[in-house]
């Protein structure tokens, strides 16, 4: 597709020609889970649950054998040594506990051909996610350092394309272009980006809401889940996000550089073109679509080799600097 036929335009620009209304009234209510969450430090808990048993038991022994034998300041040392040590692994299990969500959504809007007294518009919405979580606890690792050395952060930018046939006088959507999940398990690394389609606006009648599919956030439709009875339940409570005038955000090309978006490889140019016959059919594939995930098992072959598997943090803890390092140096 030629980026002739799509111009960015200023998000002031398009507000002064029509409304900021239009853009928050269309933008895609989002239905997440709030079981999406970091790995937590079970071990940790487990330990905790053990060692405050030990410091009870060990207070009561102390006690039944007061009149045997009594120390009073070893029986200090070690409920202070031990209750510290509890302390620090309650801490770890806590800052283990995080919940992804959605934070904000940026915006980019793209003017297309004009047609009769109608300009064909794509407004490119980004939900914005605290992190992601890959199912691998040892990937998931090497991930947030590959975000911590070369993205800077640890967000994670989803895209949902909007496309509309507008006029002074009316306004009418078109409909909805992302990755399409539909059907996969939450937690399956197979990942498919893309799976791109394109959805008429008629399917989001009814609070058919666009609905996080799994941890890479790829989506699909909330009458998808009815028909996937394992994961509307087990994933539940689903919430609902809506987008206001505080949340909604432009995204501007300076922003973009702060926030490393060369190296996210997301295409923020529309990928349809709706003033021609067969757009429902639209396909796209991203050649980069899978470039962090090449990064990432480069690395690990490069560090570990392809002979190790990995699954646990604790099967990489010794590497953990190396990849630090690994991706510290990468030049891109």
């Amino acid at each position: 597709m030629s980026d002739t036929e799509w111009e960015k335009i200023e998000f002031q620009h398009f507000i002064n020609e029509y409304s900021k209304e239009i853009i928050i009234k269309n933008a895609p209510e989002i239905l997440y889970t709030k079981k999406d969450k970091e790995h937590e430090a079970y071990n940790s808990l487990i330990a905790f649950f053990f060692l405050t048993g030990g410091i009870l038991i060990y207070i009561a022994l102390s006690y039944l054998v007061a009149s045997i034998y009594f120390n009073l300041i070893f029986l200090i040392v070690i409920i202070v040594i031990a209750g510290i040590i509890d302390i620090l692994l309650i801490i770890n299990y806590i800052k283990s506990n995080v919940y992804i969500k959605p934070l904000e959504c940026w915006i980019e809007i793209f003017k297309g051909k004009e047609q009769d007294e109608f300009t064909f518009y794509c407004f490119i919405y980004y939900p914005v996610f605290s992190g992601k979580c890959h199912p691998n606890e040892a990937k998931n690792a090497i991930f947030k350092l590959y975000q911590e050395q070369v993205l800077k952060n640890k967000i994670d930018i989803t895209q949902v394309e909007l496309y509309f046939k507008i006029s002074k006088q009316s306004q009418n959507k078109i409909g909805y272009f992302f990755q399409y999940a539909e059907g996969r398990s939450f937690n399956d690394e197979d990942l498919n980006r893309n799976s791109w389609k394109f959805f008429s606006a008629e399917k989001s009648r009814d609070n058919n809401f666009i609905t996080i599919a799994n941890w890479d956030h790829q989506f699909e439709w909330r009458n998808d889940l009815e028909f996937d009875f394992d994961k509307l339940h087990e994933y539940a409570p689903w919430v609902i996000q809506r987008w206001n005038a505080v949340n909604l955000k432009p995204l501007t090309e300076s922003f973009k550089k702060n926030i490393n978006w060369d190296l996210r490889y997301i295409e923020s140019t529309p990928k349809v073109k709706p003033w021609n016959d067969n757009y429902q059919r639209q396909t796209y594939e991203n050649p980069k679509a899978y470039r962090e995930i090449e990064i990432i098992n480069e690395a690990i072959y490069k560090i570990i080799g392809y002979e190790k598997e990995i699954n646990k943090a604790s099967d990489i803890k010794e590497d953990l600097p190396f990849f630090k390092s690994y991706f510290r140096d990468l030049n891109f």
